[in-house]
């Protein structure tokens, strides 16, 4: 009998739980109020090379430790793609490492990703459970199958999460979803991240465990940009964990209008494709940054450098 992942063998029952505790926990996290994202998603702080690390992001510091470091499991589905000795279980501190403690480049970049890498696949996999129960859904209706309380109600959940405010069927509602409920390739996430925060250097990135140079809007949200042009009053929101920070930065490539043509061109891709391509995908950034097209290209750069597209999963749902 072929092994079942642990995410294909859940019952419909098992997804709507898990999807409602999906939505429950992620709602959490973007509540309105001090930790709320904003509409638009902008570039915080001036561009890092893309495959160096700059003179002060290196201090004479001893490396960071693991001695104190709390164990994870990583992904059970990373098997499929990285070697064993990257997906055995690790440890991994609660609070952001002291990147800046790593004199060596490239452990400094191993260090970042490996601290990453499970907490984006624990965010993609959410969303992976949420996609499963839709597809569940529109194949049910497909087939004249009748649809109880619990998978309407499921349905308005989503759309009133992911920002759907036309009225339209049940059918074209769930095909907007699909759209929108779908994963962020490791590979653009982890470029971002590293960019945006300095290889988890920045003040926002310790302070804020905003590693993706997120606004908000309201007064004590985040951190207030020392920089800040006159006349401004965003700040760079501010999370109670690096867990809570990427799970708004997928919400809002996910939802947010300026990232329409990225969602575009992953839902054509996703029929096509194997792996989602963060390279390909990083072509639906040109809003993310006011550098525009320069943006893209440090974004592709940083892909290429550092061989990402290695640690992107398999497609599922």
């Amino acid at each position: 009998m072929a092994r079942l992942d642990p995410i294909t063998s859940l019952t419909r029952t098992d997804l709507i739980m898990l999807g409602a505790l999906a939505l429950s926990i992620s709602a959490s996290a973007l509540l309105p109020g001090a930790r709320t994202v904003s509409k638009s998603m902008v570039y915080a702080s001036p561009a890092k090379p893309v495959d160096t690390l700059s003179t002060h992001q290196v201090s004479t510091h001893q490396a960071v430790t693991t001695d104190k470091m709390v164990v994870t499991k990583v992904s059970n589905i990373a098997s499929e793609i990285l070697p064993n000795s990257e997906v055995e279980s690790r440890s991994y501190p609660s609070t952001l490492p002291d990147f800046a403690a790593i004199n060596d480049v490239s452990t400094k970049k191993q260090t970042f990703f490996s601290y990453m890498l499970p907490k984006i696949r624990q965010a993609n996999d959410k969303i992976l459970a949420n996609r499963r129960l839709l597809l569940m859904i529109r194949d049910d209706l497909a087939t004249g199958d009748a649809l109880d309380e619990d998978d309407v109600q499921f349905v308005s959940s989503l759309k009133a999460r992911y920002k759907i405010k036309q009225k339209t069927s049940l059918r074209s509602t769930i095909d907007d979803l699909l759209i929108r409920v779908d994963v962020v390739p490791e590979s653009l996430v982890l470029a971002q991240a590293a960019n945006e925060s300095g290889w988890g250097t920045s003040r926002f990135a310790k302070q804020a465990n905003n590693l993706f140079g997120v606004w908000c809007f309201s007064k004590g949200c985040g951190l207030t940009p020392k920089n800040r042009d006159e006349g401004l009053n965003h700040e760079v929101a501010k999370y109670e964990s690096v867990q809570e920070g990427i799970i708004a930065y997928v919400h809002t490539i996910n939802t947010n209008p300026a990232y329409i043509q990225l969602r575009h061109i992953r839902a054509t891709t996703r029929s096509e494709e194997h792996h989602f391509s963060g390279h390909a995908l990083a072509e639906g950034l040109l809003k993310y940054s006011s550098r525009g097209i320069d943006y893209v290209r440090d974004i592709q750069q940083l892909i290429r450098v550092n061989d990402l597209q290695k640690y992107t999963l398999p497609l599922q749902a």
